[in-house]
């Protein structure tokens, strides 16, 4: 997220009966905008269902799972077996599938009897008297992939291709072939008047229809790397590059990347020119209409102000057709910042359903929408956000990385709408039926007093973020580094509804030195000051509730972010509402630059220190800050490790190398500490 490189790749007071499932006729279906709405009700029997002040549903418990392994399947596949796990696991939870290898690595720690099949689409036939029909999606019109999956958690089917149809010998429910132009606007709105009135009120998904995969075996060649750290904007530049030896057989495709991806400032593009033979064939600038043709993959790339921008491990390609017969080609780009320019002659990507997370969808009878927060697509995004209640769960993710993150949220928190980042969760329809004990109690408060030295609490974020406590926490976790000097790990409470296994084992694995604390900004991420004043005690007492339950009493928060400033200090009305409903020691609130310090708030506050690069870059930023400090009284920093490209090695790294004078403490004796200094 933002700065923190959240997704480098986010409830209710009262509770409602939740529609589970429903039944679309083949009439109403074709009868376009404005059709009836849909007709039926849930079968007798259903493992979901909803329970007061929870946000994610209580799944009946189950004691044995039925491991397939998908990891060699692609997306088509993958959509087809994970809505009829989806399917099957709303009434028995049942099915886990591997679909990389950490959900492999969870298995031995998860209490359950795991039987495997060799074949993954044998399940098929085993539940095939489960299976109402196929729900047929036109690939041409992605956004019915979205439509197809609401439609098979209402009507009890699964989501499938013409192929898939014939080659697995399935019955169609419904087919969505043809019926609708590739108009993402209308496509919604249909789904709108038709499908949600029989959706569950309680939850909304937002999944990308689909995505692109990598294709193996292609070669990029170098063209220009930008050598030096270069964060400030000083080598914007119109840079030109040959791409004559990267002819093929009508296109050449060129990739901007991120030089030093540890640090968060990758290549920002502000202009394009590509000749051939010394003749025009492309000239655009980025978030223009004039890109559009040429952009081939820019799904792990941003744009702001006639610019695109990739940080970290994203990157974005264009695609530039070349006129036959060429025989010199070269582009000239204006960029700044950490870039490499590469080119091929290859398609390196291809565009697949993406599967992820949809059968949670599935099994709870949600509607699956994917709205861009921003642009055209934003009035019915908030339109969306005003059908529900504060409190409810937004569950996936925004398109166009950290700008549809920052207004994405935004506009859920002033909503009042909470997010969770869920669209790589795997297997949530039969984690959430895995028992397991998820209450801890908080550590004892302490009374010693603090001394005139540094006192340094280490935070790794990304903790609201539900998919990163299932794969890459639990990668870093298993670090053999872990436990060498205290860290703090940001974690989501939800955990206890849509994973308490994987809760249940950071919980009881922790060593002495490490220490959960709640991730941005409680029961999910949301900005607190974007909140309707007279709601935000929604959020702050659903807080309240999974922290207690979980153990968690320091917590991690955003406030608004604003483009290209330093994010806001939480107003005093969220941090009375926190003090209110939630027992806290403190709140780390975000602040690039540790500015932000306030022992005596309602809640103790204090902002992250968090310079960009790796351990030597962040050491010496960190040693500058405590020789500016004047030395009159104890300094308190609390420091912010990016969990995309440290490891806990990194952390002890950086540890073994202070002054004998900082003295590193987990969150909590932190806290105890920096609050007696009000």
């Amino acid at each position: 997220m933002t700065s923190d490189l959240h997704h480098a790749q986010p409830s209710h007071p009262v509770t409602r009966r939740a529609v589970l499932a429903g039944s679309v006729g083949a009439a109403a279906l074709g009868a376009g905008m404005g059709a009836p709405a849909l007709a039926g009700g849930p079968p007798d029997a259903r493992a979901v269902h909803w329970k007061r002040g929870h946000v994610f549903p209580m799944v009946s418990a189950t004691g044995k799972i039925v491991v397939a392994d998908v990891r060699e399947l692609d997306g088509f596949d993958r959509l087809l077996l994970i809505s009829l796990q989806g399917l099957v696991n709303r009434d028995r939870p049942e099915i886990y599938l591997i679909l990389d290898p950490v959900d492999e690595t969870w298995i031995p720690d998860l209490p359950v009897r795991a039987t495997r099949v060799e074949d993954p689409f044998s399940l098929l036939e085993t539940y095939r008297d489960r299976v109402a029909g196929a729900v047929v999606y036109d690939i041409d019109s992605p956004h019915t992939i979205n439509l197809a999956t609401t439609i098979a958690g209402l009507r009890g089917g699964i989501v499938a291709n013409a192929e898939q149809v014939q080659a697995h010998g399935l019955s169609v429910l419904e087919d969505l072939t043809g019926r609708f132009e590739d108009d993402p606007a209308a496509v919604h709105d249909w789904a709108m008047s038709t499908l949600w009135p029989e959706c569950t009120r309680e939850v909304l998904v937002g999944l990308p229809p689909t995505h692109t995969v990598t294709v193996e075996g292609i070669t990029w060649t170098e063209l220009l790397r930008e050598e030096d750290r270069v964060t400030d904007s000083s080598n914007l530049d119109p840079y030109t590059v040959d791409l004559s030896g990267s002819l093929g057989a009508d296109a050449i495709f060129l990739r901007l990347s991120d030089a030093f991806p540890q640090d968060g400032w990758g290549p920002a593009v502000h202009a394009v020119e590509v000749t051939a033979d010394g003749a025009v064939i492309a000239s655009f600038v980025p978030g223009t209409d004039e890109e559009t043709p040429f952009l081939f993959d820019g799904s792990g790339s941003s744009t702001k102000e006639g610019l695109r921008f990739a940080d970290g491990g994203g990157s974005f390609i264009y695609r530039v057709e070349v006129p036959s017969g060429t025989s010199a080609v070269s582009a000239a780009i204006e960029v700044e910042n950490q870039f490499v320019i590469s080119a091929t002659d290859q398609a390196p990507t291809r565009v697949e359903p993406f599967a992820s997370f949809r059968d949670f969808s599935v099994a709870t009878g949600a509607l699956v929408s994917w709205l861009p927060p921003s642009g055209a697509s934003g009035s019915q995004f908030e339109d969306l956000l005003e059908q529900v209640d504060p409190g409810t769960v937004y569950a996936g993710w925004f398109s166009n990385d950290v700008s549809g993150e920052w207004s994405g949220v935004e506009l859920c928190s002033r909503a009042g709408v909470i997010v969770v980042a869920a669209d790589y969760y795997a297997n949530a329809s039969v984690l959430s039926a895995i028992r397991a004990s998820t209450r801890a109690t908080p550590s004892a408060r302490s009374t010693a007093a603090p001394e005139n030295r540094t006192y340094l609490t280490l935070t790794i974020g990304e903790g609201d973020n539900i998919q990163y406590c299932q794969r890459h926490m639990r990668e870093l976790w298993d670090d053999p580094g872990r436990g060498a000097v205290p860290m703090n790990w940001t974690v989501s409470p939800l955990l206890e509804d849509i994973g308490p296994a994987l809760l249940h084992h950071f919980q009881t694995s922790a060593t002495e030195n490490d220490l959960l604390v709640c991730g941005p900004s409680g029961a999910g991420y949301t900005y607190g000051d974007s909140w309707p004043e007279d709601e935000l005690a929604v959020f702050t007492q659903l807080s309240g509730q999974y922290q207690k339950r979980t153990g968690l009493d320091v917590v991690y928060a955003y406030s608004t972010p604003v483009p290209g400033g330093a994010p806001p200090v939480l107003p005093d009305w969220v941090l009375e509402s926190y003090a209110e409903d939630v027992e806290l020691r403190g709140i780390i609130q975000t602040d690039e630059s540790g500015e932000i310090s306030d022992p005596g708030a309602a809640v103790p506050l204090i902002g992250t220190f968090y310079p960009p690069g790796g351990v030597e870059e962040f050491r010496s930023e960190l040693l500058a800050r405590i020789q500016e400090h004047d030395g009159d009284g104890p300094l308190f920093l609390a420091g912010l490790i990016n969990a995309w490209n440290w490891t806990p090695s990194d952390v002890v790294a950086l540890v073994q190398g202070l002054p004998e004078d900082v003295e590193v403490l987990l969150a909590d004796e932190f806290f105890d500490l920096f609050a007696q200094t009000a």
